[in-house]
Protein backbone atom coordinates (compact mmCIF):
# COMPACT_ATOMS: atom_id res chain seq x y z
CA UNK A 1 0.00 0.00 0.00
CA UNK A 2 1.52 3.68 -0.91
CA UNK A 3 2.04 5.61 2.10
CA UNK A 4 -0.40 8.67 2.20
CA UNK A 5 2.77 11.40 1.25
CA UNK A 6 3.84 9.55 -1.48
CA UNK A 7 -0.09 8.86 -2.53
CA UNK A 8 -0.36 13.06 -2.57
CA UNK A 9 3.11 13.89 -4.10
CA UNK A 10 2.10 11.58 -7.03
CA UNK A 11 -1.80 12.92 -7.26
CA UNK A 12 0.46 16.55 -7.24
CA UNK A 13 2.98 15.58 -9.55
CA UNK A 14 0.25 13.74 -12.37
CA UNK A 15 -1.83 17.72 -12.09
CA UNK A 16 -1.91 19.54 -15.36
CA UNK A 17 -2.02 22.33 -13.57
CA UNK A 18 1.09 24.21 -12.09
CA UNK A 19 1.12 23.62 -8.15
CA UNK A 20 2.78 25.70 -5.71
CA UNK A 21 2.61 25.36 -1.90
CA UNK A 22 3.98 28.02 0.17
CA UNK A 23 4.51 28.40 3.61
CA UNK A 24 3.80 31.72 5.68
CA UNK A 25 6.69 33.14 5.25
CA UNK A 26 6.70 33.22 1.53
CA UNK A 27 9.27 29.89 1.12
CA UNK A 28 8.50 27.67 -1.52
CA UNK A 29 7.76 23.70 0.06
CA UNK A 30 6.82 22.16 -2.90
CA UNK A 31 6.61 22.89 -7.06
CA UNK A 32 5.41 20.10 -9.32
CA UNK A 33 6.78 19.45 -13.09
CA UNK A 34 3.30 21.25 -14.48
CA UNK A 35 4.63 24.31 -12.82
CA UNK A 36 8.28 24.00 -14.18
CA UNK A 37 7.07 23.03 -17.66
CA UNK A 38 4.73 26.25 -17.55
CA UNK A 39 7.21 28.94 -15.88
CA UNK A 40 10.40 27.10 -18.01
CA UNK A 41 12.68 27.44 -14.39
CA UNK A 42 13.99 24.46 -14.08
CA UNK A 43 13.17 22.91 -10.38
CA UNK A 44 16.21 23.73 -8.78
CA UNK A 45 15.05 28.10 -9.09
CA UNK A 46 11.49 26.59 -6.81
CA UNK A 47 13.72 24.70 -3.97
CA UNK A 48 14.26 26.63 -0.99
CA UNK A 49 13.29 29.72 -2.47
CA UNK A 50 11.30 32.13 -1.75
CA UNK A 51 8.13 33.91 -4.04
CA UNK A 52 10.05 37.10 -3.54
CA UNK A 53 13.22 35.55 -5.42
CA UNK A 54 11.12 34.33 -8.19
CA UNK A 55 9.30 37.93 -8.67
CA UNK A 56 13.30 39.21 -8.47
CA UNK A 57 13.84 36.89 -11.35
CA UNK A 58 11.73 38.49 -13.52
CA UNK A 59 9.26 35.52 -13.84
CA UNK A 60 6.03 37.51 -13.98
CA UNK A 61 4.17 40.63 -16.16
CA UNK A 62 2.60 41.72 -13.41
CA UNK A 63 2.61 41.56 -9.66
CA UNK A 64 2.72 38.20 -8.03
CA UNK A 65 -1.27 36.79 -7.15
CA UNK A 66 0.47 34.07 -4.69
CA UNK A 67 2.55 37.25 -3.15
CA UNK A 68 -0.58 39.43 -3.15
CA UNK A 69 -2.93 36.77 -1.43
CA UNK A 70 -0.35 35.97 1.01
CA UNK A 71 0.13 39.56 2.00
CA UNK A 72 -4.03 39.65 2.20
CA UNK A 73 -4.91 36.38 3.67
CA UNK A 74 -7.46 36.18 1.52
CA UNK A 75 -8.06 33.85 -1.79
CA UNK A 76 -7.53 36.07 -5.10
CA UNK A 77 -7.67 34.68 -8.92
CA UNK A 78 -5.78 36.91 -11.54
CA UNK A 79 -4.34 36.46 -14.76
CA UNK A 80 -0.59 36.46 -15.26
CA UNK A 81 1.72 36.21 -18.08
CA UNK A 82 5.18 34.61 -17.34
CA UNK A 83 8.63 35.50 -19.68
CA UNK A 84 8.10 32.81 -21.88
CA UNK A 85 5.04 34.49 -22.95
CA UNK A 86 2.85 31.64 -21.86
CA UNK A 87 -0.67 33.30 -20.30
CA UNK A 88 -1.95 31.78 -16.92
CA UNK A 89 -4.98 31.94 -14.54
CA UNK A 90 -3.58 31.43 -11.31
CA UNK A 91 -5.81 30.90 -7.70
CA UNK A 92 -3.56 31.57 -4.92
CA UNK A 93 -5.68 29.85 -1.58
CA UNK A 94 -4.69 30.49 1.98
CA UNK A 95 -4.94 28.05 4.63
CA UNK A 96 -5.40 28.62 8.25
CA UNK A 97 -4.48 25.94 11.25
CA UNK A 98 -7.65 26.26 14.42
CA UNK A 99 -6.50 29.86 15.27
CA UNK A 100 -6.83 30.97 12.07
CA UNK A 101 -3.24 31.36 11.82
CA UNK A 102 -1.93 31.66 7.97
CA UNK A 103 0.37 28.47 8.00
CA UNK A 104 0.37 27.47 4.22
CA UNK A 105 -0.39 28.84 0.57
CA UNK A 106 -1.70 26.98 -2.36
CA UNK A 107 -1.02 28.30 -5.54
CA UNK A 108 -2.66 26.82 -8.81
CA UNK A 109 -1.56 28.08 -12.17
CA UNK A 110 -3.54 26.78 -15.48
CA UNK A 111 -2.25 27.25 -19.02
CA UNK A 112 -4.85 29.22 -20.71
CA UNK A 113 -2.70 30.39 -23.98
CA UNK A 114 -4.92 28.29 -26.27
CA UNK A 115 -8.25 29.31 -24.54
CA UNK A 116 -6.90 32.94 -25.71
CA UNK A 117 -6.05 31.53 -29.16
CA UNK A 118 -9.95 30.20 -29.14
CA UNK A 119 -11.31 33.46 -27.95
CA UNK A 120 -9.29 35.70 -30.72
CA UNK A 121 -10.05 32.90 -33.24
CA UNK A 122 -13.97 33.81 -31.51
CA UNK A 123 -13.69 36.82 -32.46
CA UNK A 124 -12.70 36.97 -36.08
CA UNK A 125 -15.78 34.70 -36.56
CA UNK A 126 -17.83 36.87 -34.95
CA UNK A 127 -15.93 40.29 -37.23
CA UNK A 128 -17.01 37.88 -40.42
CA UNK A 129 -20.17 37.46 -39.40
CA UNK A 130 -20.95 40.75 -38.40
CA UNK A 131 -20.10 41.35 -42.11
CA UNK A 132 -21.92 39.05 -43.30
CA UNK A 133 -25.39 39.86 -41.06
CA UNK A 134 -24.89 43.64 -42.68
CA UNK A 135 -24.50 42.39 -45.81
CA UNK A 136 -27.96 39.92 -45.49
CA UNK A 137 -29.55 43.02 -44.09
CA UNK A 138 -28.52 45.26 -46.73
CA UNK A 139 -30.19 42.43 -49.05
CA UNK A 140 -33.34 42.17 -47.57
CA UNK A 141 -34.12 45.86 -47.82
CA UNK A 142 -33.72 46.41 -51.31
CA UNK A 143 -36.93 44.13 -51.83
CA UNK A 144 -38.91 46.65 -49.52
CA UNK A 145 -41.87 48.58 -51.61
CA UNK A 146 -39.78 52.44 -52.08
CA UNK A 147 -38.40 53.94 -48.91
CA UNK A 148 -40.93 51.21 -46.76
CA UNK A 149 -38.47 48.92 -44.93
CA UNK A 150 -40.45 46.45 -43.27
CA UNK A 151 -41.36 42.97 -42.11
CA UNK A 152 -44.02 43.42 -39.59
CA UNK A 153 -47.14 42.32 -39.91
CA UNK A 154 -48.86 45.60 -38.40
CA UNK A 155 -46.55 47.80 -41.14
CA UNK A 156 -47.92 45.75 -43.50
CA UNK A 157 -51.60 45.74 -43.14
CA UNK A 158 -50.79 49.61 -43.17
CA UNK A 159 -49.29 49.96 -46.62
CA UNK A 160 -51.63 47.26 -48.62
CA UNK A 161 -54.54 50.08 -47.16
CA UNK A 162 -52.42 53.10 -48.42
CA UNK A 163 -52.32 51.17 -52.14
CA UNK A 164 -56.15 50.37 -51.57
CA UNK A 165 -57.57 53.91 -50.92
CA UNK A 166 -54.17 55.17 -53.01
CA UNK A 167 -56.57 56.17 -56.45
CA UNK A 168 -58.79 57.88 -54.28
CA UNK A 169 -58.76 61.34 -53.34
CA UNK A 170 -59.97 60.71 -49.48
CA UNK A 171 -58.28 62.44 -46.34
CA UNK A 172 -55.60 60.42 -44.78
CA UNK A 173 -54.43 61.40 -40.68
CA UNK A 174 -51.87 59.91 -39.76
CA UNK A 175 -51.42 59.23 -36.28
CA UNK A 176 -48.46 58.50 -34.28
CA UNK A 177 -45.34 58.92 -32.34
CA UNK A 178 -42.73 61.64 -33.52
CA UNK A 179 -40.14 59.53 -35.54
CA UNK A 180 -42.24 56.80 -36.76
CA UNK A 181 -41.89 57.51 -40.38
CA UNK A 182 -45.26 58.92 -41.07
CA UNK A 183 -44.36 61.48 -43.76
CA UNK A 184 -42.40 58.07 -45.60
CA UNK A 185 -46.08 56.98 -45.54
CA UNK A 186 -47.66 60.55 -46.53
CA UNK A 187 -44.89 60.15 -49.61
CA UNK A 188 -46.33 56.36 -50.10
CA UNK A 189 -50.12 57.43 -50.28
CA UNK A 190 -48.95 60.51 -53.01
CA UNK A 191 -46.52 57.53 -55.23
CA UNK A 192 -49.23 55.13 -55.04
CA UNK A 193 -51.85 57.69 -56.35
CA UNK A 194 -52.95 58.93 -60.07
CA UNK A 195 -51.60 61.95 -58.77
CA UNK A 196 -48.22 60.86 -58.47
CA UNK A 197 -47.69 61.90 -62.35
CA UNK A 198 -49.61 65.04 -62.79
CA UNK A 199 -48.94 66.85 -59.52
CA UNK A 200 -45.81 67.54 -56.76
CA UNK A 201 -45.94 66.16 -53.41
CA UNK A 202 -45.70 69.59 -51.36
CA UNK A 203 -44.91 69.14 -47.07
CA UNK A 204 -44.99 71.46 -45.08
CA UNK A 205 -44.47 71.52 -41.10
CA UNK A 206 -47.46 73.33 -39.46
CA UNK A 207 -45.14 73.64 -36.32
CA UNK A 208 -42.40 75.11 -37.90
CA UNK A 209 -43.35 77.76 -39.71
CA UNK A 210 -43.86 81.58 -37.76
CA UNK A 211 -47.89 81.56 -37.12
CA UNK A 212 -48.04 85.34 -38.14
CA UNK A 213 -46.58 84.41 -41.62
CA UNK A 214 -48.73 80.44 -41.84
CA UNK A 215 -51.44 82.05 -43.85
CA UNK A 216 -49.49 83.81 -46.88
CA UNK A 217 -47.27 80.33 -46.64
CA UNK A 218 -50.48 78.39 -46.90
CA UNK A 219 -52.70 80.75 -49.26
CA UNK A 220 -49.99 82.91 -51.22
CA UNK A 221 -50.60 86.85 -50.82
CA UNK A 222 -51.21 89.09 -53.66
CA UNK A 223 -49.12 92.18 -54.78
CA UNK A 224 -49.12 94.73 -52.07
CA UNK A 225 -50.63 92.41 -49.64
CA UNK A 226 -48.24 93.66 -46.88
CA UNK A 227 -44.25 95.32 -46.04
CA UNK A 228 -41.78 93.51 -48.23
CA UNK A 229 -44.17 91.46 -49.67
CA UNK A 230 -42.82 90.55 -53.62
CA UNK A 231 -44.69 92.87 -56.14
CA UNK A 232 -45.83 90.28 -58.33
CA UNK A 233 -47.12 88.15 -55.17
CA UNK A 234 -46.25 85.00 -54.04
CA UNK A 235 -48.43 81.32 -54.37
CA UNK A 236 -49.50 79.79 -51.69
CA UNK A 237 -48.75 75.74 -50.90
CA UNK A 238 -52.39 75.08 -52.09
CA UNK A 239 -51.74 76.09 -55.37
CA UNK A 240 -48.24 74.82 -55.80
CA UNK A 241 -49.78 71.47 -54.51
CA UNK A 242 -52.62 71.45 -57.44
CA UNK A 243 -53.39 67.88 -58.99
CA UNK A 244 -51.01 66.87 -56.76
CA UNK A 245 -51.13 66.02 -53.01
CA UNK A 246 -50.36 68.34 -49.95
CA UNK A 247 -48.65 66.80 -46.69
CA UNK A 248 -49.73 69.00 -43.70
CA UNK A 249 -47.40 67.27 -41.06
CA UNK A 250 -48.14 67.87 -37.51
CA UNK A 251 -51.26 69.69 -38.00
CA UNK A 252 -51.98 69.95 -34.18
CA UNK A 253 -50.00 72.97 -34.34
CA UNK A 254 -52.52 75.00 -36.58
CA UNK A 255 -54.20 78.16 -34.96
CA UNK A 256 -57.59 78.05 -34.42
CA UNK A 257 -58.25 80.91 -37.34
CA UNK A 258 -56.06 79.27 -39.63
CA UNK A 259 -58.19 75.81 -39.11
CA UNK A 260 -61.45 77.74 -39.83
CA UNK A 261 -59.63 78.82 -43.46
CA UNK A 262 -58.73 75.49 -43.81
CA UNK A 263 -62.00 74.10 -43.25
CA UNK A 264 -62.98 76.53 -46.21
CA UNK A 265 -60.62 75.31 -48.50
CA UNK A 266 -61.24 71.25 -47.35
CA UNK A 267 -64.99 71.68 -47.96
CA UNK A 268 -64.84 74.29 -51.31
CA UNK A 269 -61.61 73.51 -52.73
CA UNK A 270 -60.70 77.37 -52.88
CA UNK A 271 -60.03 80.40 -51.09
CA UNK A 272 -58.14 83.73 -52.01
CA UNK A 273 -54.72 84.84 -51.68
CA UNK A 274 -53.80 87.35 -48.77
CA UNK A 275 -54.85 90.93 -49.95
CA UNK A 276 -56.17 89.66 -53.06
CA UNK A 277 -60.12 89.04 -53.92
CA UNK A 278 -59.58 86.72 -56.50
CA UNK A 279 -61.22 82.67 -56.20
CA UNK A 280 -58.46 80.51 -56.71
CA UNK A 281 -59.69 77.04 -57.48
CA UNK A 282 -57.29 74.25 -56.89
CA UNK A 283 -57.89 69.91 -56.98
CA UNK A 284 -55.31 68.70 -54.12
CA UNK A 285 -55.06 65.76 -51.88
CA UNK A 286 -55.03 66.38 -47.93
CA UNK A 287 -52.73 64.26 -45.90
CA UNK A 288 -52.34 65.30 -42.05
CA UNK A 289 -50.20 63.96 -39.61
CA UNK A 290 -50.23 64.33 -35.72
CA UNK A 291 -48.74 62.85 -33.04
CA UNK A 292 -51.23 65.20 -30.42
CA UNK A 293 -54.05 63.68 -28.87
CA UNK A 294 -56.81 65.93 -31.26
CA UNK A 295 -59.73 64.17 -29.92
CA UNK A 296 -58.44 65.84 -26.07
CA UNK A 297 -57.75 68.89 -28.02
CA UNK A 298 -60.92 69.48 -29.17
CA UNK A 299 -62.66 69.12 -25.49
CA UNK A 300 -60.01 71.65 -24.20
CA UNK A 301 -61.21 73.61 -27.11
CA UNK A 302 -57.45 73.89 -28.83
CA UNK A 303 -58.34 72.29 -32.12
CA UNK A 304 -61.85 72.59 -34.22
CA UNK A 305 -64.51 69.70 -34.21
CA UNK A 306 -65.75 69.97 -37.04
CA UNK A 307 -62.28 70.34 -39.10
CA UNK A 308 -61.04 67.13 -36.60
CA UNK A 309 -64.20 65.13 -38.37
CA UNK A 310 -63.36 66.45 -41.75
CA UNK A 311 -59.30 65.07 -41.46
CA UNK A 312 -60.33 61.79 -40.12
CA UNK A 313 -62.02 60.13 -42.55
CA UNK A 314 -58.96 57.67 -43.10
CA UNK A 315 -57.22 57.35 -39.69
CA UNK A 316 -54.03 55.43 -39.44
CA UNK A 317 -52.44 54.44 -36.51
CA UNK A 318 -48.42 53.97 -36.64
CA UNK A 319 -47.01 52.03 -34.21
CA UNK A 320 -43.60 52.70 -32.27
CA UNK A 321 -40.62 50.61 -33.42
CA UNK A 322 -40.80 49.43 -29.68
CA UNK A 323 -43.73 47.48 -31.09
CA UNK A 324 -42.98 46.53 -34.40
CA UNK A 325 -39.22 44.87 -33.43
CA UNK A 326 -39.05 42.81 -36.61
CA UNK A 327 -38.85 46.21 -38.45
CA UNK A 328 -34.93 46.80 -36.35
CA UNK A 329 -32.86 44.68 -37.59
CA UNK A 330 -33.86 45.72 -41.36
CA UNK A 331 -33.69 49.33 -40.38
CA UNK A 332 -30.37 48.87 -39.13
CA UNK A 333 -29.07 47.11 -42.49
CA UNK A 334 -30.77 49.89 -44.40
CA UNK A 335 -29.46 52.65 -42.38
CA UNK A 336 -25.77 51.22 -42.39
CA UNK A 337 -25.49 50.73 -45.80
CA UNK A 338 -27.13 54.12 -46.42
CA UNK A 339 -24.12 56.61 -44.33
CA UNK A 340 -21.53 53.78 -45.13
CA UNK A 341 -22.58 55.07 -49.15
CA UNK A 342 -22.59 58.39 -48.18
CA UNK A 343 -19.47 59.00 -45.83
CA UNK A 344 -17.15 56.05 -48.28
CA UNK A 345 -16.92 54.06 -44.70
CA UNK A 346 -17.47 49.73 -44.16
CA UNK A 347 -18.60 49.97 -40.57
CA UNK A 348 -20.81 46.80 -39.47
CA UNK A 349 -22.09 45.95 -35.92
CA UNK A 350 -21.36 42.64 -34.09
CA UNK A 351 -23.98 40.30 -33.20
CA UNK A 352 -23.64 41.24 -29.45
CA UNK A 353 -24.63 45.07 -30.65
CA UNK A 354 -26.98 44.39 -32.98
CA UNK A 355 -28.50 42.45 -29.65
CA UNK A 356 -28.20 45.49 -27.68
CA UNK A 357 -30.02 47.77 -30.53
CA UNK A 358 -32.78 45.44 -30.70
CA UNK A 359 -33.75 45.15 -27.42
CA UNK A 360 -33.55 49.34 -26.42
CA UNK A 361 -36.63 50.79 -26.26
CA UNK A 362 -36.39 54.12 -28.80
CA UNK A 363 -38.38 56.35 -27.43
CA UNK A 364 -37.39 58.50 -30.78
CA UNK A 365 -38.15 55.93 -33.09
CA UNK A 366 -37.03 55.36 -36.72
CA UNK A 367 -35.59 59.22 -36.32
CA UNK A 368 -33.31 57.87 -33.13
CA UNK A 369 -32.06 54.43 -34.89
CA UNK A 370 -31.12 56.32 -37.82
CA UNK A 371 -29.67 59.29 -36.07
CA UNK A 372 -27.29 56.82 -33.48
CA UNK A 373 -26.49 54.83 -36.90
CA UNK A 374 -24.99 57.55 -38.78
CA UNK A 375 -22.99 58.92 -35.43
CA UNK A 376 -21.90 55.66 -35.01
CA UNK A 377 -20.92 55.52 -38.59
CA UNK A 378 -18.77 58.69 -38.39
CA UNK A 379 -17.35 58.28 -34.76
CA UNK A 380 -16.12 54.50 -34.24
CA UNK A 381 -12.65 53.85 -35.70
CA UNK A 382 -12.96 50.02 -35.95
CA UNK A 383 -15.00 48.88 -38.85
CA UNK A 384 -16.71 46.37 -36.56
CA UNK A 385 -18.87 48.26 -33.65
CA UNK A 386 -19.15 46.92 -30.19
CA UNK A 387 -21.83 46.53 -27.70
CA UNK A 388 -19.52 49.37 -25.59
CA UNK A 389 -19.19 51.79 -28.10
CA UNK A 390 -23.27 51.94 -28.49
CA UNK A 391 -24.69 55.63 -26.83
CA UNK A 392 -27.96 53.62 -25.77
CA UNK A 393 -28.56 52.52 -22.29
CA UNK A 394 -28.34 48.64 -21.40
CA UNK A 395 -30.72 46.10 -21.76
CA UNK A 396 -28.64 43.39 -20.45
CA UNK A 397 -25.41 43.69 -18.70
CA UNK A 398 -22.19 43.57 -20.70
CA UNK A 399 -20.11 40.71 -18.45
CA UNK A 400 -16.66 40.56 -19.79
CA UNK A 401 -15.08 37.12 -19.56
CA UNK A 402 -12.06 38.74 -17.88
CA UNK A 403 -14.12 40.24 -14.93
CA UNK A 404 -15.85 37.07 -14.54
CA UNK A 405 -12.82 34.59 -14.05
CA UNK A 406 -11.35 37.30 -12.02
CA UNK A 407 -14.37 37.31 -9.10
CA UNK A 408 -12.93 34.63 -6.85
CA UNK A 409 -16.50 32.77 -6.18
CA UNK A 410 -16.24 31.53 -10.04
CA UNK A 411 -12.76 30.54 -10.00
CA UNK A 412 -11.30 27.50 -11.94
CA UNK A 413 -14.48 25.88 -12.53
CA UNK A 414 -16.12 28.82 -14.23
CA UNK A 415 -12.75 28.84 -16.82
CA UNK A 416 -13.65 24.95 -17.87
CA UNK A 417 -17.36 25.75 -17.77
CA UNK A 418 -15.93 28.55 -20.76
CA UNK A 419 -13.76 26.43 -22.20
CA UNK A 420 -16.14 23.55 -22.38
CA UNK A 421 -19.18 25.66 -24.32
CA UNK A 422 -16.71 26.86 -26.32
CA UNK A 423 -15.80 23.63 -27.49
CA UNK A 424 -18.83 22.17 -27.73
CA UNK A 425 -20.27 25.38 -30.28
CA UNK A 426 -17.27 25.28 -32.45
CA UNK A 427 -17.85 21.15 -32.90
CA UNK A 428 -21.65 21.80 -33.08
CA UNK A 429 -21.17 24.17 -35.77
CA UNK A 430 -18.52 22.70 -37.84
CA UNK A 431 -19.25 19.02 -37.31
CA UNK A 432 -16.06 17.42 -36.97
CA UNK A 433 -13.14 17.41 -35.11
CA UNK A 434 -10.48 18.26 -37.51
CA UNK A 435 -12.56 21.61 -39.27
CA UNK A 436 -13.22 22.39 -35.39
CA UNK A 437 -9.43 22.27 -34.47
CA UNK A 438 -8.69 24.31 -37.52
CA UNK A 439 -11.09 26.74 -36.59
CA UNK A 440 -9.83 27.28 -32.96
CA UNK A 441 -6.08 27.20 -34.22
CA UNK A 442 -5.27 24.11 -32.10
CA UNK A 443 -4.23 20.93 -32.90
CA UNK A 444 -6.49 17.66 -33.80
CA UNK A 445 -4.68 15.63 -30.63
CA UNK A 446 -5.12 19.12 -28.25
CA UNK A 447 -8.46 19.36 -29.15
CA UNK A 448 -9.18 15.27 -28.44
CA UNK A 449 -7.23 15.77 -24.88
CA UNK A 450 -9.81 18.40 -23.89
CA UNK A 451 -12.71 17.09 -25.37
CA UNK A 452 -11.78 14.04 -22.76
CA UNK A 453 -11.20 16.10 -20.11
CA UNK A 454 -14.95 17.81 -20.55
CA UNK A 455 -16.58 14.12 -21.02
CA UNK A 456 -17.62 15.60 -24.93
CA UNK A 457 -18.15 13.49 -27.82
CA UNK A 458 -18.88 14.43 -31.22
CA UNK A 459 -21.52 11.58 -31.72
CA UNK A 460 -23.72 13.39 -29.12
CA UNK A 461 -22.70 16.90 -30.08
CA UNK A 462 -24.09 16.82 -33.48
CA UNK A 463 -26.92 14.33 -32.81
CA UNK A 464 -29.36 17.38 -33.68
CA UNK A 465 -27.47 18.42 -36.96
Amino acid sequence: MIPDLELYRMIVENFQDGILVIDNNGRIILANQAMVKLSSLPIEAYAGKTMQDIVGRGLFQKPSVTLKALKEKRTITDFQQYENGVDVLVTAIPMFDENKQLVRMLSITHDISELITMKKKVEEIEKLSAKYYTELLTLRQHHAKRGIITANRKMKEIIELIHHIGQTDSIVLLLGESGVGKDVLAREIHETSRRKDSGAFIKVNCGAIPKDLLESEFFGYDTGAFTGAKKEGKPGLFELADQGTLFLDEIGELPLHLQAKLLRVLQDQQFTRVGGTKLIQVDARIVTATNRDLESMVVRGEFREDLYYRLNVIPIHIPPLRKRKDDIPLLIGHFLQHFNEEYTKNKSLSTAASDILYDYHWPGNIRELSNIIERLVLTIKNDVIEPQELPVSKQHSDVRLSELLKNKHNGINLFDSVEKNLIKSIIEREGTIRKAAKVLGVSHTTLIRKMKKHDLKVSEICKNK
